[in-house]
């Protein structure tokens, strides 16, 4: 007998609510039969005597003695089941027996059953129901595939960082941790959403747990094949246990539906609209433009805060040599920079850092170097690129000498705690030429050209270019606040 099977969801069985049916009568185990999932002995009572029907409640354990060794048993119904929903309430005894004397209480509903299995646990999927565990995954002798957050270890639907997984294997055991622990003292209520080869498992009215392409083994082609049928088992595993209001109905339309697409969407705040620049590289209207071609009024000097040393050349910004880094007037915090660099060329025996040197600091201690590398071989955490002694490029992206590079950084500052220790580090992305070379890469520290570097405190600070003596050119620069 196959009960819900068929035309379970034939048009005059999707209404929204449909008519609950016991299928434990309150007063014996008709329609179920016990068997034992332990090994015991040929003077071992009948696996009936492990549970005892009393006050509308089935009783596992019910005269045995705590502490005593005890085998694990369960019931199984006569019927076969598909496309349904069961409902149950259970809730723990006292008593705990070896081999679990010392583990948490455990039980579980099974569903799905297909093959007994002798002195085991009978092939199916399993609800777990377990202290704090209640709604775990077992796929027992079974196949069957998830999302789980890769993090945690534990489901997690794809939206909030669930990947795909399958586990199972013929004559073992696959757990899958449920999602969100909803199980509370006395009574608890277990729901299982049964569609073909799919289940959601409901703790308290809470989804915690999901499963999809259930699989069973089929031996005669040693090979998987969909499971979306079978006999339904409820455990005794060692715990004193009550079970009672054991039901099932027909699957509605609504049964597990996804939430309305409206109740993930966000409207509010709406962002503010940015024109872009009119051509790449060019300032959107929302940026801060540092230099235009036109005027040094964005920057001062750095060591004596006197207007800058630099000169504009055909609408270029060209390194002073001599006259020192400058630095901008205004101080930032997290940003967007773009800036244009183009290096000069210099002699075949201007080599490794003596090659059109310069750099772009972040808040005035973080450093993205500047250095010909076209053809021009040094230390690697020093190269165009680079965050300087700290950070390698991913790749070396530079133009010749005399040719635009561009870069485009995107800069979050460290955090600082009021007694100035570290709460977050300064983490930086940078592209050199479109191309990725800094991969949101946390720093240790200012950069330094010699020693470790480290953390000091401190609150927004500007924007400097460095004065290494070479006749470095800038254009198009401009900052926006994050």
């Amino acid at each position: 007998m196959c009960l819900f099977a068929g035309t379970a969801l034939a048009a005059g069985n999707t209404a929204n609510a449909a008519t609950w049916k016991l299928i434990f009568n309150g007063k014996d185990l008709s329609g179920w039969s016990a068997h034992y999932a332990s090994k015991v002995s040929a003077d071992t009572p009948a696996a009936s005597s492990i549970f005892e029907v009393k006050n509308g409640e089935i009783h596992a354990y019910p005269t045995h003695v705590a502490g005593t060794p005890q085998p694990f048993a369960y019931v199984v119904t006569d019927a076969d089941f598909k496309d349904y929903v069961i409902s149950l309430e259970y809730k723990w005894g006292n008593k705990k027996f070896p081999p679990r004397l010392h583990e948490v209480r455990d039980a579980g509903l099974l569903y799905h059953v297909y093959r007994v299995r002798p002195s085991d646990w009978p092939a199916s999927a399993e609800a777990q129901i377990q202290e704090g565990d209640t709604g775990d995954s077992w796929a027992i002798s079974t196949q069957a595939s998830s999302f789980v957050d890769p993090k945690t270890g534990r489901y997690a639907l794809p939206e909030n960082g669930g990947v795909p997984i399958t586990g199972g294997e013929n004559e073992g055991y696959h757990r899958t941790r449920h999602g969100r622990v909803n199980e509370r003292p006395g009574w608890n209520t277990l729901e299982v959403i049964v569609h073909g080869d799919r289940a959601t498992h409901v703790v308290n009215g809470v989804v915690n747990m999901r499963v999809s392409e259930l699989k069973s083994w089929d031996a005669g082609t040693s090979s998987w094949v969909k499971l979306d049928h079978g006999k339904i088992v409820l455990q005794a595993e060692g715990a004193e246990v009550f079970y009672r209001n054991i039901k099932v109905r027909a699957l509605t339309e609504t049964d597990d539906m996804l939430p309305a697409p409206a109740l993930s969407e966000v409207w509010f705040p709406v962002p503010p609209k940015v024109t872009p620049g009119a051509a790449p590289g060019a300032a959107p209207s929302d940026a801060i433009v540092l230099f235009d071609g036109r005027s040094l009024d964005a920057w001062k000097s750095a060591n004596t805060g006197a207007a800058a040393g630099w000169k504009i050349d055909n609408g270029e910004l060209v390194v002073g040599p001599g006259t020192g880094d400058i630095q901008t007037q205004q101080s930032f915090g997290d940003v967007q920079l773009h800036l244009e660099w183009r290096a000069p060329k210099l002699p075949a025996d201007k080599v490794s850092q003596d090659r059109a040197n310069s750099g772009v600091f972040l808040q005035d201690v973080y450093e993205v170097q500047i250095l010909d590398n076209f053809e021009n071989p040094t230390y690697v955490n020093g190269m165009v690129g680079s965050i300087y002694k700290q950070f390698p490029p991913l790749v070396n992206a530079t133009w010749p000498a005399e040719n635009w590079n561009t870069y485009d950084i995107i800069y979050a500052a460290p955090r600082f705690a009021a007694d100035g220790s570290l709460i977050s580090p300064a983490r930086l992305t940078v592209l050199l030429n479109g191309v990725l070379v800094q991969n949101n890469s946390a720093l240790k520290g200012g950069t330094t050209y010699i020693g470790t570097p480290s953390y000091r405190a401190h609150a927004e600070m500007p924007l400097r270019l460095q004065d290494h003596g070479h006749l470095v050119r800038y254009r198009n620069i401009w900052v926006r606040k994050l």
